[in-house]
């Protein structure tokens, strides 16, 4: 009895140090994926990183069969995972995004890059090579012009353009600095914060009763939520789409702002928005502020104390051609309110002029 005892306590020592090294082994594992992620990418997408761990699960074989099994089930899932990751994963080479992160890390510290995000629908492979031996990514000559004319136009920035461009080429590349321009403007502000329109049953809820007048409002006593807004939903990556909010009152209990979100039909744009048109018929705008932006949604909005035209960067975006002196612009076929926009109206009839045959 003693002695049958004395060989399973062995065994159970045993089966506590292998417990306990294939614990020890999967904690270095763990340590190496973690903070040295490129030494597992090495070995098992390497010829050479794939013979080590082949002799590895020999030499583990020999010692113990039933470990050596173990051992090479577990190099095969991890094979396997390392594969799959290296189709869906990501699109820049490691060692490039190492060294990408590690410049921008000592340039550029207080900026966060997400290199994911960049890599998967922003800067190719080719770009990331080009910012890496110059310094900054490589813009094209209109994404540069667009640059320093929005540079010249605000405000609040007073300083050469030209040096602007060099600045700001250190961190963003040219599709993110697109995207950052063109949400400074009428479209994009459009598609992130939305427009207001009047519902034709009007909103009791929120209407002042008869004789108040608008005096609550503009002097900023109670907030006007008369109008619905409608604008793109960014829940989803890659699946903006329109909804409409109409603000219903107070809630009875705590007094809070209450609304009512539903879906809008972007084929109905037209007849919802006033000024607002397809160029090459209906469709979702909501594509172009998608993780991966689709610009393939042209659309033109006439707003109140803003140019009639297309802003610049949408033009390009769209690669379209709405500005006045450089082509004939679709605007000179809209009536021109000559109080409003004297200068233009005057433009308009000159153009008209040039235009008009003669006899």
């Amino acid at each position: 009895m003693n002695i049958s005892k004395n060989i399973k306590n062995i065994f159970d020592d045993e089966n506590k140090i292998r417990i306990l090294g294939l614990l020890t082994l999967l904690i270095i594992i763990w340590f190496v994926l973690y903070f040295i992620p490129s030494v597992f990418t090495s070995l098992f997408n390497s010829l050479l990183g794939n013979i080590i761990l082949l002799l590895s699960a020999l030499l583990v074989t020999t010692y113990d069969v039933r470990l050596g099994i173990v051992t090479s089930l577990v190099l095969i899932v991890l094979y396997r995972f390392s594969r799959l990751s290296a189709k869906e994963g990501f699109v820049w080479s490691k060692d490039s995004t190492n060294d990408f992160l590690l410049l921008q890390n000592t340039e550029n510290s207080h900026t966060i890059f997400d290199v994911d995000l960049i890599q998967k629908s922003q800067a190719s492979q080719k770009e990331l090579d080009y910012f890496m031996k110059n310094g900054m990514w490589p813009w094209s000559e209109r994404t540069i012009q667009l640059y320093k004319e929005a540079v010249r136009s605000n405000p609040f920035i007073r300083t050469y353009s030209g040096s602007a461009v060099k600045y700001v080429r250190r961190i963003y590349n040219e599709a993110a600095i697109l995207r950052v321009l063109s949400y400074q403007t009428k479209e994009g502000k459009f598609l992130i914060n939305g427009v207001l329109v009047a519902d034709p049953s009007g909103n009791p809820q929120e209407e002042m009763p008869s004789g108040f007048g608008d005096f609550p409002y503009t002097s900023g006593l109670k907030e006007d939520n008369t109008l619905d807004v409608i604008k793109c939903n960014m829940s989803k990556p890659n699946g903006a789409s329109l909804e409409r909010t109409k603000y219903t009152g107070r809630g009875g209990i705590y007094g809070e702002q209450t609304s009512t979100v539903t879906p809008v039909d972007y084929n109905n744009l037209e007849t919802i928005i006033p000024g607002f048109t397809f160029l090459s018929g209906p469709c979702n705008p909501c594509g172009a502020i998608n993780e991966t932006p689709d610009y393939s949604c042209p659309f033109k909005l006439n707003l109140k104390n803003e140019p009639p035209f297309i802003s610049s960067v949408w033009q390009y975006l769209w690669n379209i051609n709405d500005n006045p002196l450089q082509s004939i612009p679709s605007f000179l076929s809209e009536s021109i309110n000559p109080k409003e926009f004297p200068i233009l109206s005057e433009l308009q009839s000159e153009l008209k002029k040039r235009d008009r045959p003669t006899e």
